[in-house]
């Protein structure tokens, strides 16, 4: 009898031993389970941290590059040289596009003027002034006449290299035609004729960097027949009176000088590349 109840009470402890077991590995694959899915998780969160850092940090690195190449182009804007000339090199540049007539320079009634639209014959015309002072004559008088080099040179020095052309031009008389035996232009002298305008422009400001100088003029239109002083060329706007004088050409640099703002302006650009050659592009009338 008490052998059958031992036997009993071992089954019934191999059986809570059993259960026990049970418990244990259902308790450790839960476990196992919960740690797993913590791990996961873990990684999750890790990969998400990662990726947000790492595109924080590639957008901070894209915004300081915008701004690194937005602050380089405002310093190259900003450091770029400002040029200091004198005020007799300024007149040098404005004077080197002086046209010749009978009255005043047609620079005076010309709006706008930009060297991409002149033609080979009117950019030796511009610079008529400068170039007619290196003119000889013919031992009779018969034609006036102009180096081919002496053209070429001072085109070239106004406007830039290799911008002559060869061409028939006008200084105000006749046509100077090229001789091709000879390299000169000649023209037939004596068209004679007597102005009664005159026509004063003087610097009166100016700005220049390395890549461009603009000079701004004001002029004025004299007519002695009836002694008036105009603003334009066509002289519909008379500013003052003056009764003339041998001295006119002064008394009108003097008068522009002291009346510069009620006048009309000439706007000159020149642009240079290397900062020390700056040649003529366009010039502006406010007329």
């Amino acid at each position: 009898m008490e052998e059958n109840n031992n036997h009993q009470q071992e089954q019934q402890n191999n059986q809570e031993m059993d259960q026990w077991n049970d418990v244990k590995e259902k308790s450790s694959g839960k476990a196992t389970t919960a740690i797993i899915i913590l791990l996961l998780v873990i990684v999750i969160a890790l990969g998400g941290f990662i990726y947000m850092k790492k595109d924080v940090l590639f957008s901070k690195d894209s915004t300081k590059k915008e701004t690194e190449k937005t602050e380089k182009a405002e310093k190259n804007i900003v450091e770029e040289k400002e040029v200091t000339f004198t005020e007799s090199e300024l007149e040098e540049y404005v004077y080197s596009i002086s046209p010749i007539s009978k009255g005043p320079s047609i620079i005076y009634k010309d709006s706008e003027k930009n060297v991409d639209s002149m033609s080979a014959r009117e950019k030796i015309e511009y610079i008529g002034s400068k170039l007619y002072a290196k003119h000889t004559s013919t031992s009779d008088y018969a034609y006036d006449i102009l180096s081919e080099d002496d053209v070429k040179n001072l085109v070239e020095k106004v406007y830039g290299p290799n911008t002559y052309e060869r061409t028939t031009f006008n200084l105000g008389c006749g046509d100077y035609t090229f001789r091709e035996n000879e390299g000169k232009y000649y023209s037939q002298t004596g068209c004679g004729g007597t102005s009664v305008i005159f026509g004063s422009n003087m610097v009166i400001d100016y700005t220049a960097t390395e890549s461009k100088l603009e000079i701004t003029t004001a002029y004025a239109i004299y007519d002695s027949s009836t002694q008036k002083i105009y603003k334009d060329y066509d002289r519909t706007e008379a500013v003052d009176n003056y009764s003339g004088g041998a001295e006119t050409n002064k008394y009108l640099s003097q008068y522009i000088k002291d009346n510069k703002d009620k006048l009309n302006h000439i706007v000159y650009t020149f642009e240079s590349s290397d900062g020390e050659h700056y040649y003529f592009k366009q010039l502006k009338n406010n007329k």
